[in-house]
């Protein structure tokens, strides 16, 4: 059953700072922070690092911020992928 209760979250690796980290529940986190319709780019990361920690990753208090930046990062090229597909702010209600 897709987008069921139990399906398992997919694993992720993407660049964060100097290293690359498998991050389980990326795309979720980033559709997740999408239909929230938050624009300000700091909430922006916090949600993602809120979303990313609540899938079970790890993430020391020291690496964070590289976290948040690379998290924006990912997001915005969600956001590109979407507009390239030809999504647009009306589909945000529609995913919810």
């Amino acid at each position: 059953m897709v987008g069921g209760c139990c399906e398992r979250p997919n694993v992720r690796i993407i660049r964060v700072a100097e290293f690359e980290a498998g991050l389980v529940g990326l795309d979720r986190a980033l559709n997740n922070v999408y239909i929230s319709g938050l624009t300000n780019e700091e909430e922006i990361q916090r949600m993602l690092l809120k979303w990313i920690k609540e899938f079970g990753n790890y993430i020391t208090l020291s690496r964070e911020n590289d976290y948040r930046k690379a998290l924006l990062r990912e997001y915005r090229e969600y956001l590109r992928t979407l507009k390239h597909e030809g999504k647009d702010d009306s589909d945000r209600s529609h995913k919810r």
